[in-house]
């Protein structure tokens, strides 16, 4: 009886976590088929400082017309942190991101805390006045990023897909 009350509240838990992504996804999407997420609810995977992902989050509203929640836990690498193989278009963009960033850390930029100022143009984020280089170069991998997002198509199936279904197997950044 235990068990059931168990497996029946998840399954309401569950229920409710998709009947808001689908509220977002009805609210800030134009079409079913344009979408991806930024947040991962694993324990294991790195957390971003909020002001970092608040740029990110802006950005991506600028590019899609879209809340970046509507890619929280998508695939395997949208979100905080990735592991794996990138499911689909969405999770490349997200997983070519990351190589983004960690290529921001290995030239000395704090990807977790450096923040910088932008401005949405014709929907596409402008950071051209920009004088320091690693506000540069964030504003640039965020940019393409939401661009990628911005022409890739979301498969509903990704949305909070769990890492373990993600393997051990994954892309390098040489990929790009």
């Amino acid at each position: 009886m235990r068990l059931a009350r168990r497996y029946n509240l998840a399954q309401l838990v569950v229920r409710c976590v998709l009947q808001e992504l689908n509220n977002l996804f009805k609210d800030s999407q134009p079409s079913e088929e344009a979408q991806a997420p930024l947040v991962s609810l694993s324990p294991d995977r790195q957390q971003r400082s909020r002001r970092g992902l608040l740029e990110l989050a802006g950005v991506i509203r600028c590019s899609t017309g879209r809340s970046a929640l509507a890619y929280m836990a998508y695939g395997c690498y949208c979100g905080l942190g990735g592991q794996g193989w990138p499911r689909d278009q969405t999770d490349w963009c997200c997983h070519k991101h990351d190589c983004c960033y960690e290529q921001a850390e290995y030239g000395g930029c704090q990807t977790k805390t450096d923040n910088y100022q932008w401005t949405c143009e014709d929907h596409v984020a402008d950071c051209d006045s920009l004088n320091d280089r690693c506000e540069k170069i964030l504003c640039h991998c965020d940019r393409e990023a939401a661009r990628c997002l911005r022409k890739a198509p979301f498969i509903r199936k990704y949305a909070l897909w769990p890492d373990f279904f993600c393997g051990c197997d994954h892309p390098t950044c040489n990929y790009y």
